[in-house]
């Protein structure tokens, strides 16, 4: 799916273990986007902006009623940030 982001979500200072979101528009759809540990995110040396045009490749899962994508592969540019596995692990628990 491509989509821009609208919003970054990420966990409070002192916090890097938990998950970083982005609230991703997708047409008329706004869709919750679960990405990984921010400290993944600053190992990998990747960020997001408001307003970065990105390509998501995740599945969808709907826990209560909003949507919620788990990210596999998000591409930003020139930049490709795998997260997940074909099968689904994640990819952020090989690093430690």
């Amino acid at each position: 799916m491509k989509g821009t982001v609208e919003e970054v979500r990420l966990p409070p200072k002192g916090s890097e273990k938990e998950v970083a979101h982005l609230l991703v528009k997708s047409g008329t759809d706004s869709v919750d986007v679960y990405l990984c540990p921010k400290s993944f995110l600053d190992e990998m040396g990747v960020s997001f902006a408001k307003g970065d045009e990105i390509v998501l490749t995740g599945s969808k899962v709907k826990p209560d009623t909003a949507d919620l994508v788990l990210a596999r592969e998000v591409v930003k540019r020139n930049d490709t940030l795998v997260l997940r596995d074909e099968k689904g692990n994640p990819v952020w628990t090989w690093h430690h």
